[in-house]
């Protein structure tokens, strides 16, 4: 398992051996972290270098992380790994959805609210493929709505009209 745990991530095996403090930072704040599918790797975000990054490092804590700068604004969370091990979508402060390519560094924005609430419900999923990302977005009269996202096509369509709540969409395997 993994934790943030105050301002480091830290792992625990599920049965035998120790703890293991990846980060051991002072004065940083590291939050967030999940595993990659393939349980070679752990994201997770950090304000170290005064902005925040995504950062993937090795979990067994041998080997350098490596950081990549991410589109949004503010805190970043709920970082979800594609099933390839490949991409990461996120969150944001503007109740955003994006994903960053690991290869290339580079991110896209998915969707955004469209009227600010206090309690973000935003959630989104990947498909087992690793091509799709479906996730949820509020209407104007503030009815979660479910649409996918094509990251070959770099666009979005809706599956809910909008008429029901729908929350935490996931793909069936």
């Amino acid at each position: 398992a993994a934790f943030d745990f105050r301002g480091d991530i830290i792992t625990v095996p599920a049965e035998k051996g120790d703890v293991r403090n990846l980060t051991a930072s002072t004065g940083v704040h590291e939050h967030s972290p999940v595993w990659s599918p393939d349980g070679t790797r752990i994201a997770y975000f950090s304000d170290q270098t005064g902005e925040n990054q995504l950062v993937v490092a090795p979990q067994d804590g041998k080997g350098a992380p490596k950081a990549y700068p991410v589109e949004g604004h503010g805190y970043y969370d709920d970082p979800v790994w594609s099933p390839d091990s490949q991409r990461i979508s996120y969150t944001d402060n503007s109740q955003s959805v994006y994903w960053i390519d690991l290869k290339s560094g580079k991110s896209k924005k998915v969707a955004s609210q469209q009227t600010y609430t206090p309690a973000p419900q935003l959630s989104h999923a990947w498909s087992p493929d690793s091509k799709w990302i479906a996730y949820t977005v509020g209407t104007q009269p503030l009815v979660m709505a479910v649409s996918v996202y094509s990251i070959d096509q770099d666009k979005s369509f809706p599956i809910t009209d909008g008429l029901a709540e729908v929350t935490a969409p996931v793909f069936d395997r």
